[in-house]
């Protein structure tokens, strides 16, 4: 499972799951459509990605939310410092790329909007979009907040 952790000598922060050695990066936001740069670093690389994301009100329960989109998975630009060292990721088949899609997915939700989604305003506030399937917390097994 993933948790947040702050980085040795750095103000910086990361999404980590200790067990696998699996850590996922935001690295820059910006664009008329709030998009972001983020890089999933495991032992064997690493895959850059990017992402939009959406705010809504949840017709159900009224609360708020927002939710990520993928754009790329593989590649990211590379035009801000922050993303210059970034390698564009081929996968060798659709299986693979949709088992670390699922593992990005899963990072995202505990990034929540900066590295806050276990302190996020409710329980679905963060949610990521896959396949046209919409992912929370809980949805990986996150039952109740850590720390």
């Amino acid at each position: 499972m993933f948790k947040v952790e702050a980085i040795a000598d750095s103000y910086r922060h990361r999404v980590v799951d200790v067990d696998t050695g699996v850590y996922l990066e935001w690295l820059v936001a910006g664009g008329p459509y709030f998009t972001e740069v983020f890089n999933l670093i495991h032992p064997g690389g690493m895959i850059p990605f990017t992402t939009c994301r959406e705010h809504g009100i949840d017709p159900d329960t009224g609360l708020p939310f927002f939710v990520f989109s993928f754009i790329t998975f593989g590649s990211a630009p590379r035009a801000h410092t922050r993303t210059k060292h970034l390698i564009n990721c081929t996968f060798t088949d659709e299986v693979s790329k949709q088992f670390w899609m699922t593992v990005a997915t899963e990072a995202l939700v505990v990034f929540g909007s900066a590295y806050n989604g276990f302190k996020v305003p409710n329980r679905r506030y963060t949610r990521v979009e896959l396949n046209d399937e919409i992912y929370t917390l809980e949805d990986f097994g996150y039952k109740t907040f850590p720390g």
